[in-house]
């Protein structure tokens, strides 16, 4: 059958030569036709053109295999799938088709001239929204929360695809206070799948609050407390399977089996580590290192802890000062850990602005450096950067760091990892505190004579500014793509009010086409039509919704993003709702999938 042939276009016809008396003889073909000599010479809209010409063609184009296909052939960056997404299960089929709508779409609107968000939800938490942190997939989001009487704090994790509204979290965690610098991540912890969340608290040194409450600082680490104080960082351990039990789409949460279920299940969360600092605690991390999980934090203003997350095991480094710049104060502003090359990136603010006796400076310096992990256990080494090179002066806001991750691979996952692949470059985001905007770096992979890939800081090439006269610039990064938001100058708060929110795309790349960094792999045949190259590296999005509008104009508590669906959540505060912003709203499964089962018996029988 030739490639060419477009069955969508001679459906009409047939329902015209054939009255609703007369028998439609395409239709009396066995669905294994349909699925293995049909579908797969059709494009992703010639499926849905066929959805749309009756219920018996509705309900086979809902096959789980069609979609399975279409996932494996995109020319785009997917979805990662969660560890335990059975890929074999047909139950679990309306989520792959869902996984290749988020992809497309999400992809087409970061291409578009003007992109937008087609759809906004506004859900109940139950709690008032301290912090959030999106899992990569979009379903599953991570939450810091408190009552309204600000006297009882906890961990949430919320299921957002979940068809029943207003469904409550799946797993809750009391804690002592605010958690805040919230982490979370798919890792295996205990030969288990799950989700590792890690966060840090404030707690006085002594367990006296003296009528205090240290939940109402802000979240900056150079705040001036009321009495000594401590910090904290915890590590807790999500088991997925329990989740998966709890999300089941298929059962109602006020149902005697979901009741029973969820009594069979023990505690969700479990302690993987808890640490404590007397020095502030900043810019956490999770990773994974040689099969186990792995968190680093940076403590005080120049030592980055590794914390060994199945051992407990503690390891530290010291960043000695820049030979060249001994006099000047050194900051660490951000960290990444290369586990695969044993370094860590670190960028470090040289404060000459109070410095005194000296020759004055306006400005700070900045030095992006390569430094080698410790050995396991090893405490307070000291530590020169294995190379540095100096980036653009001026006073900075804040540093991000692209994570360059990559997702856990389930038994029966179509996608095997290829450990020897080029990875993705490493983005540098610099937000100045001055009206110069936000400026990013690309660092580059290169090929060892070993065959292995590993960063090398004089590989870097720096980006356009993206600039606002009258805001500052503000990111959330991601490994391809970033979102950023513009906040009113004169606004130091933790609760900014958002004047623009808008897509940031590299403008560096190997191929004309975006987002890849090199020739992609895949049929392009599944798709129709493909958006070009944005010619603008940064563009507003598009957002006619009511909720976020008021969001932007009381202030933002918190905000998080998945980049691989478009998602955007968001928080304002004394209010125990959040928003939802979606790219494409996605129709969640229904009673009519249940046919499917029924149908296909009856035409193969026919």
């Amino acid at each position: 059958m030739p490639s060419s042939i477009q069955l969508t276009r001679y459906i009409p016809f047939l329902k015209r030569l054939f009255p609703q008396k007369d028998p439609v003889f395409i239709q009396k073909l066995s669905v294994d036709i349909w699925l293995d000599d049909i579908f797969i010479y059709l494009t992703i809209e010639d499926v849905i053109c066929l959805r749309r010409v009756n219920k018996t063609l509705f309900l086979m184009t809902h096959e789980p295999i069609i979609w399975k296909r279409f996932l494996v052939r995109l020319p785009v960056p997917i979805p990662p799938l969660r560890p335990t997404l059975r890929w074999s299960l047909d139950l679990t089929g309306f989520q792959i088709e869902q996984l290749v709508a988020k992809a497309i779409t999400a992809d087409d609107n970061w291409r578009r001239i003007s992109p937008k968000f087609s759809s906004s939800t506004l859900e109940f938490a139950f709690y008032e929204i301290l912090e959030l942190k999106l899992l990569p997939g979009g379903q599953y989001m991570v939450a810091s929360v408190k009552d309204t009487a600000s006297r009882r704090f906890y961990i949430c994790i919320f299921c957002l695809d979940h068809p029943d509204p207003d469904f409550p979290p799946l797993a809750r965690h009391s804690v002592p206070t605010r958690a805040f610098n919230i982490e979370a991540r798919f890792l295996t912890w205990a030969d288990r799948p799950g989700i590792m969340v890690f966060y840090s608290m404030r707690l006085p040194e002594d367990g006296k609050l003296r009528g205090y409450n240290l939940s109402e600082l802000s979240n900056n680490p150079n705040v001036d407390p009321p009495y000594p104080i401590r910090h904290e960082c915890v590590s807790m351990f999500v088991d997925m399977t329990a989740l998966e039990v709890l999300s089941d789409p298929s059962i109602t949460r006020k149902s005697q089996k979901f009741r029973d279920r969820a009594a069979k299940l023990s505690q969700p969360f479990r302690m993987a580590i808890h640490f404590v600092s007397n020095s502030p605690v900043e810019f956490p991390s999770l990773f994974e290192f040689d099969g186990r999980p792995f968190a680093a934090v940076v403590s005080g203003p120049e030592e980055i802890i590794l914390m060994n997350l199945t051992t407990h095991q503690l390891s530290s480094i010291k960043c000695q000062r820049i030979p060249f710049f001994d006099y000047a104060d050194h900051k660490i502003c951000a960290i990444r850990v290369l586990p695969k090359q044993n370094q860590v990136l670190v960028i470090r603010s040289l404060r000459l602005r109070k410095l005194e006796g000296v020759r004055y400076r306006p400005q700070d310096r900045h030095t992006m450096e390569l430094h080698t992990l410790p050995d396991a256990g090893e405490l307070g080494v000291l530590s020169l950067p294995d190379e540095y090179i100096m980036l653009d002066d001026g006073n900075v806001a804040s540093v991000h760091i692209s994570d360059s991750y990559e997702p856990l691979r389930g038994a029966d996952h179509p996608f095997p990892h290829d450990p020897n692949a080029r990875p993705l470059p490493l983005s540098v985001y610099v937000c100045w505190e001055d009206l110069g905007g936000m400026q990013q770096i690309n660092v580059h992979p290169l090929l060892s004579y070993d065959e292995r890939w590993y960063y090398d800081l004089e590989w870097n090439h720096t980006q356009a500014t993206v600039k606002d006269p009258e805001h500052h610039v503000r990111v959330i990064p991601g490994v391809r793509r970033a979102l950023l938001y513009t906040v009113p100058r004169n606004d130091r708060s933790d609760k900014p009010k958002i004047k623009t929110l808008g897509r940031y795309c590299n403008p560096y790349s190997h191929n004309v086409e975006y987002p890849h960094g090199f020739p992609p792999e895949g049929d392009f045949s599944v798709v129709r039509y493909r958006y070009v190259r944005p010619t603008h590296d940064y563009a507003p999005i598009k957002c006619c919704s009511p909720a976020f509008d008021n969001i932007a104009e009381t202030g933002c508590t918190a905000i998080t993003w998945d980049e691989s669906t478009g998602r955007v959540c968001m928080a304002t505060q004394k209010n125990m709702k959040f928003l939802i912003l979606d790219v494409r709203k996605m129709v969640t499964p229904d009673g009519r999938f249940a046919q499917w089962r029924r149908l296909q018996a009856m035409t193969n029988n026919a």
